[in-house]
């Protein structure tokens, strides 16, 4: 049976405003603050690496590398921080691009040749992967396996060099630089001066090496060893260089940039693990505990980090502390793995996209059906609205792809929506990201929106978020996809979702082409009722027998999910929208509730009464029929374009 009208009609005669979101679907609303559509936005990781780069410089704490006198004449002031990741996208700030030399960080390279030339069992056999809790250039050697300690101190690096195939000196070095200008992406040199002040100071190296020829750890020719030693340690890089190695190591031996493999994936592991265990020398231990990262420092005032299959970092400040790293290297590194969580054993699992699909939201519009007037605005500036489908877990690396996306995707846009409904878990360094996305888009007047989030995940997002962001957490993209264009109607029609008085019959949307004198003829065919909120307007199951043009207040389409204990919105109407016109064609019954979301007024067309139309005014009803031919056409027309924006 048809829906009982309300017994009396409602007042529309104060404005109405459709609200964006209910207060079910939204946990609290941002401040509307006009757009900056056509600015882009800095990306928060450089930002925050630019605070981090201002806040050490003022460091001025530790001394320049004096037992080789050309590192004497570095300029203290120097410091440069580079966090390359996987996929070779890197963020530089400071002295990126000053070149030094790379001193002991060639040591975990020239060991991973070492592994590729002979295999594991061999080089363990005359280079062990012990930590010592010694200085770097110490002589204590392992005298029960007649072998230097680990590869990461002098002993073992020599031994280590000492073990590189080919023909002679030349040859020899060749290999050596060619496999460090693969992990860096580009042909390195040599600094001659720094090699030849090695050469002739390094005197206590040479010790060591004879030493260990003493002993039957290494084999003649001494001289060329070292010569290949102080040659390798005196190739020049940058920190961007550093931080390309590091990000070559996390991306199992693949220069991201360039697709070249520096290294065998299978002695990838072997590397990080003896960077981890003995890279830092005698601070090793405390570095794993408040670091966590594999890692290598050389007395040039560089160090390289790596978190696997994330990201590698790059740092250079000659100022070294008591241990001989750099000490705003090391202090980079701690701020770095603290605030974003990234210690190698906490749990990383990165999913090989973490966006499984974006849309614009010209292509794809929310369940709402708006009138002419809201379309048209939607038409032309839709696309100012960008969601992204999540996947997976969110974690740094994740989450750093993510807001790289959104800062590259953004000039245009005012309005974000993440959905969250597939994401499995994110941990609270991408929750930070996304936090210092959130405060830079809203430093331009653009609004991030966090949409199905899992509880748990959304819990989190408050803690971090605190009340202070200007982020709005939804039920659903719908919700997000509403939100924003609700938002977008305003900023350019304030009047457009206002609705003083119902709107007269004339400016529903599929009677625009009608005449005064068609109007007015087919107003005895059209009744008018009204429907308090709440109340259902069409009942699921009832006959489809009358076609409904919504004059006043909001409605909605929901119908039962196949548990039979759920809802979901199919669509929702605004004033001017002409809805259950498919019962013209195909007669049955209801197969959806349709709910007045706030007190409502509906232009009613029984179908008996149409049958009188056709007999009466066969051309009004032919124009009619028109009309209702040419909406059911743009609807499919719309439903189209959105398949093919999510395909």
């Amino acid at each position: 049976m048809p829906p009982q009208p309300a017994p009396s009609r409602p007042s529309f005669g104060a404005p109405y405003i459709v609200p964006p979101l209910d207060s079910a679907t939204i946990s609290h609303a941002p401040v509307l603050v006009k757009p900056s559509a056509s600015r882009s936005i800095s990306s928060p990781i450089e930002n925050w690496l630019k605070s981090l780069h201002e806040k050490h410089r003022q460091n001025h704490f530790g001394h320049l590398a004096s037992y080789i006198p050309e590192l004497t004449k570095a300029d203290p002031k120097h410091f440069g921080i580079v966090l390359a990741a996987a996929d070779g996208k890197s963020y530089a700030v400071g002295d990126s691009e000053v070149l030094f030399t790379i001193q002991s960080i060639s040591k975990p390279l020239v060991y991973g040749l070492a592994l590729e030339d002979h295999g594991p069992d061999h080089v363990l056999r005359h280079v062990g992967v012990e930590p010592t809790g010694e200085a770097f250039n110490s002589i204590v050697m392992d005298e029960i396996n007649n072998r230097p300690f680990n590869p990461m101190v002098n002993a073992g690096a020599i031994a280590t060099t000492a073990l590189i195939r080919g023909s002679g000196r030349e040859h020899r070095f060749n290999r050596i630089l060619d496999m460090f200008s693969r992990y860096a992406g580009r042909r390195l040199t040599v600094d001659e001066s720094v090699f030849e002040s090695e050469r002739a100071t390094g005197h206590r190296n040479r010790a060591i090496a004879y030493l260990q020829l003493n002993s039957g750890m290494i084999e003649e020719p001494v001289a060329e060893h070292l010569d290949l030693y102080f040659r390798q340690c005196a190739i020049l890089v940058s920190a961007r260089d550093l931080a390309m190695m590091a990000a070559t190591l996390a991306n199992n031996g693949v220069n991201p940039l360039t697709g070249e493999r520096a290294i065998a994936a299978e002695h990838v592991k072997t590397v990080l693990s003896v960077m981890a265990s003995c890279g830092m020398y005698d601070y090793s231990g405390e570095w794993v505990y408040r670091v966590g990262l594999p890692a290598k420092s050389g007395v040039g005032g560089g160090i390289i980090a790596v978190l696997p299959g994330q990201f590698g970092v790059g740092t250079f400040s000659p100022l070294l502390d008591e241990h001989g790293n750099s000490h705003r290297g090391i202090e980079v590194c701690k701020e770095l793995s603290q605030r974003f969580h990234l210690h190698v054993y906490d749990m990383h699992f990165v999913a090989d996209n973490i966006v499984r699909r974006s849309f614009r939201g010209g292509g794809v519009t929310s369940k709402r059906l708006r009138g002419q007037r809201e379309r048209k605005i939607l038409d032309a500036h839709g696309h100012k609205i960008l969601a992204y489908e999540l996947q997976g877990g969110l974690y740094f690396a994740t989450a750093e792809q993510l807001v790289r996306r959104i800062v590259a995707d953004c000039p245009q846009a005012t309005h974000v929506i993440l959905d969250g409904r597939r994401i499995s878990r994110a941990d609270q360094s991408a929750l930070l990201l996304l936090r210092d996305l959130s405060l830079a888009l809203s430093a331009e007047g653009k609004t991030l929106l966090l949409a199905d989030l899992p509880a748990q995940v959304e819990a989190d997002w408050q803690d971090v978020a605190g009340a202070s962001i200007r982020t709005t957490c939804v039920s659903d993209v719908d919700a997000a996809l509403e939100y924003s264009e609700n938002k977008l109607i305003l900023e350019f029609d304030p009047e457009a979702l206002a609705i003083e008085t119902r709107l007269p019959l004339a400016q529903m949307d599929i009677l625009q082409s009608f005449s005064q004198d068609e109007i007015k003829r087919l107003q005895p065919f059209i009744e008018t009722e009204f429907y308090e909120a709440g109340s259902r307007i069409i009942r699921e199951g009832d006959p489809a027998d009358r076609l409904y043009l919504l004059a006043a207040g909001t409605a909605t389409v929901d119908v039962m999910l196949d548990d039979g204990k759920r809802r979901a919105r199919l669509a929702a109407f605004r004033p001017g929208v002409a809805f259950g016109e498919f019962a013209l064609f195909d007669g049955g019954r209801r197969v959806a509730n349709v709910v007045a979301e706030a007190p409502s007024e509906c232009y009613v067309v029984d179908f008996k009464k149409l049958e009188q139309l056709e007999a009466i005014e066969p051309a009004l009803y032919r124009k009619l029929l028109f009309a209702l031919g040419r909406l059911l056409t743009d609807r499919l027309r719309r439903v189209t374009a959105e398949v093919r924006a999510l395909t």
